[in-house]
């Protein structure tokens, strides 16, 4: 039988939006301001963009949430970056790397709270 695909994740995917800068790393004085996370988990993150990225691109990461007054900063790298409204939006993929014990450790009070809150 053929596992389905939500059933091989290996973290909870949390569908909630959070504020997240972003920038390329090597670009440090360029940063990128969203205002839409689609979706986290604990090996990753789901937002949109407003520019195109490209797949392989390392990121820094700062993420903070409405219910936790930490703010955690992430490492990843782009899966993919699809095109979702041409020349306008972009939905991004990112996988996190280097994740340290305290980005772990807010990542997964989000994971309790939306088990908490039924998310």
């Amino acid at each position: 039988m053929v596992e389905s695909f939500t059933n091989r994740r290996k973290y909870v995917r949390i569908y909630r939006n959070f504020i997240l800068l972003y920038r390329l790393k090597g670009q440090d004085s360029i940063t990128h301001e969203m205002s839409q996370v689609n979706n986290i988990s604990r090996g990753g993150i789901n937002f949109s963009s407003t520019v195109t990225l490209a797949n392989g691109s390392e990121l820094n990461i700062e993420l903070k949430t409405p219910f936790l007054n930490e703010k955690v900063d992430l490492e990843g790298v782009i899966l993919e970056c699809r095109e979702k409204i041409v020349n306008l939006i972009y939905e991004v993929r990112v996988e996190f790397k280097n994740v340290s014990d305290q980005a772990g450790d807010v990542l997964a009070k989000i994971e309790q709270y939306a088990k908490q809150q039924g998310i």
